[in-house]
């Protein structure tokens, strides 16, 4: 590695580290202004809202800007040393501009392995520790309502739930299906359902349950009884509100049972399965136009360059949000959903290095 490599990587991480650091400082300043109130009224310890909320807070937040912020210290950098004069000295003693290159390549790199792990493996458990803190002390927590659910118990058994309240730990309009060689022998359906911590089961009311045997349909009705079933109220509380908080081979499994169960809601757990993976390669896209923007010298002086990059990288986070929209309500497929942003920015990316080398 030459000398010039160690500038350039150096100039990099000290400018990207620097510049994250202080949004970390605004960040929780802002958080913390909004929220004063709800720490008073909660009465948490101070060590645990530090421990619980804050220390993953920054995780979670980082991750979120990782992309954001390597651009924007690329850009800033590298206009500098163009405005400086300092690129032309560069190009000007034999080095290429394709081997001015190789140290933003090399550190994008690091950082988008720095990112892979934390994405898949750090963010998941700090965002765990974080919304049990907010489920506890909170008003509202992050537990909310599914709705629609559909679960397969067995070959032959299968639940349904118009609503589900992870709070309450309680659903409305239940309903269960026995099948036998592929007929339906019993139905029992509930208007709700809530869980009985003392019998370990579920407490149905306002109940009717119809059974066909031999070609002859019995009914009968009650109030409440209680039933059990193959299932808890752990089993309905990682869905859409939780996925953030699951690493990645969670997630695997957590999609393999349920769609063991015969569950048909799992495209937002695929979309964020692949968009932790795309968010690694974004580094690349964004140091590569930070470069070719940045590295030229215009009349505009360094702010021009800036204003550019900020309304490509704009461009670029608007599109990744319209097309993880796409995937999670409109049945696009999670990994072009995830992945189309990079595939068009990449060529944006070569083409402006290309004019960018004239």
């Amino acid at each position: 590695m030459t000398i010039l490599d160690r500038y350039i990587i150096k100039k990099f991480l000290g400018t990207f580290f620097f510049s994250l650091a202080l949004f970390f400082t605004v960040a929780i300043i802002i958080d913390l202004v909004e929220r004063v109130d709800d720490f008073v009224r909660s009465t948490a310890p101070l060590s645990l809202i530090i421990s619980n909320y804050y220390l993953p807070f920054i995780p979670w937040i980082g991750a979120i800007l990782f992309p954001l912020f390597v651009f924007i210290a690329v850009l800033f950098f590298t206009s500098k040393l163009a405005g400086q004069s300092e690129i032309i000295g560069m190009l000007g003693n034999s080095v290429s501009y394709y081997r001015l290159l190789i140290p933003y390549v090399i550190t994008s790199l690091f950082l988008a392995v720095v990112l892979f792990f934390a994405n898949h493996y750090i963010v998941p458990y700090s965002n765990a520790k974080k919304l049990a803190f907010e489920s506890t002390y909170f008003p509202g927590g992050y537990k909310s309502s599914d709705q629609n659910i559909h679960i397969r118990l067995s070959a032959n058994d299968f639940l349904f739930l118009e609503n589900y309240n992870h709070r309450e730990n309680e659903g409305y309009k239940f309903s269960f299906e026995k099948y036998l060689n592929g007929k339906l022998i019993s139905k029992i359906t509930a208007d709700r359902i809530e869980w009985d911590y003392a019998e370990k089961a579920w407490k149905l009311y306002n109940i009717r349950r119809r059974d066909w045997i031999q070609g002859t349909e019995n009914f009968n009705f009650a109030e409440s009884s209680i039933e059990h079933y193959p299932i808890t109220p752990n089993d309905f509380e990682r869905k859409k509100e939780t996925k953030e908080a699951m690493t990645t081979p969670e997630i695997d499994r957590f999609i393999a049972q349920e769609e063991a169960r015969g569950a048909d809601n799992l495209q937002l757990f695929y979309v964020e399965k692949f968009r932790r993976t795309a968010a690694c390669y974004s580094l690349l896209i964004m140091t590569l136009i930070g470069v070719a923007v940045g590295g030229r010298k215009s009349r505009g002086g360094t702010g021009s360059s800036i204003a550019i990059g900020l309304l490509l990288s704009a461009s670029y986070v608007l599109f990744m949000q319209m097309s993880t929209t796409f995937a999670n309500q409109a049945g696009l497929n999670p990994i072009l959903g995830t992945w189309i942003p990079n595939i068009l920015f990449t060529f944006i990316a070569l083409l402006l290095l290309k004019r960018a080398q004239k």
